[in-house]
């Protein structure tokens, strides 16, 4: 596996964030106002967003979840709760999302897909009903290269 860098000193703005995800700029800023996407990075009037990799890793994967077909509520909430992962887990190189047979999803960085029941609910845990893995690795890399190069452009 190539050792691709994990972050970068510079930050991106809203368009280079939607240009790098493949998000067009005008329908994330309604999914923003709309309530679907609480997980952007806030802004005040007058002052533009400012993404850091993780943002655009997360912004990637709502427009790949739009993609697929998933509405736009559930896109953004799925999209925050890999957010919300990447806080305690910045430099992960992926997320495990286990779906249990009752409750809610987990979000977790390791995970043996083969396991049949939730291991950290003791005896009566759930059943796994399904376990989805995003990668971020190459991602990672090639969000941190995009930025650095825009920051070249731009006179860094």
């Amino acid at each position: 596996m190539s050792d691709f860098p994990k972050s970068t000193n510079y930050r991106a703005t809203t368009a280079l964030a939607c240009e790098i995800a493949a998000t067009h700029p005008d329908r994330f800023n309604e999914a923003v106002h709309a309530g679907f996407y609480p997980c952007a990075p806030k802004t005040t009037p007058g002052k533009a967003r400012s993404f850091d990799v993780n943002d655009i890793i997360v912004l990637r994967l709502y427009q790949r979840f739009l993609d697929a077909g998933m509405k736009a509520e559930s896109a953004g909430h799925k999209a925050c709760a890999i957010r919300q992962f990447l806080e305690t887990h910045p430099e992960a190189d992926q997320v495990y999302i286990v779906k249990p047979s009752m409750g809610s999803s987990y979000y977790v960085d390791q995970f043996d897909p083969k396991e049949r029941h939730i291991p950290w609910e003791g005896p009566h845990a759930p059943d796994v009903l399904s376990v989805e893995v995003w990668n971020f690795h190459y991602l990672r890399g090639r969000i941190v290269h995009e930025i650095e190069e825009a920051a070249k452009v731009v006179g860094g």
